[in-house]
């Protein structure tokens, strides 16, 4: 059993979401549920035309989808939202909460990944506690 998971969300797909924060709840000693999404960064060349304060502040209405969710699943689970790159938040977040398991989603790889890499196989890569990918 684990005492504190970090369940990352892209928000691709509620219900896996949600179904995850169950199994984070089966896989818990009762201790502490992290629910976890990351704003991705708009890279600085594609802001040169864009002015600040035209730019949204995600954070509220992210937290608002989260929270959403979480009463959905009936799991008692926390909230945190970052900003940045995905795995090196999700990294980061697993040290900061001194976290066992990281229970990530994973997808059909797309063009993309292949070149890059998915976030689910760097946080495999890169993680200092153990993770569980689900498919």
């Amino acid at each position: 059993m684990y005492n504190t998971i970090i369940v990352p969300t892209d928000f691709s797909d509620e219900e896996s979401t949600i179904q995850s924060l169950k199994k984070a709840e089966k896989l818990s000693d009762k201790g502490q549920i992290v629910l976890l999404h990351v704003i991705e960064s708009i890279p600085s060349y594609a802001l040169v035309d864009i002015p600040l304060d035209l730019m949204p502040d995600l954070a509220p209405k992210t937290r608002d989808t989260l929270n959403n969710w979480v009463m959905k699943s009936g799991v008692k689970a926390e909230i945190e939202v970052r900003n940045g790159g995905s795995y090196r938040n999700i990294i980061e977040s697993s040290k900061e909460n001194k976290a066992d398991l990281i229970l990530i989603n994973s997808h059909k790889p797309g063009f993309q990944d292949y070149l890059l890499g998915s976030t689910a196989a760097k946080v495999v890569c890169h993680a200092q506690c153990a993770v569980l990918v689900e498919r």
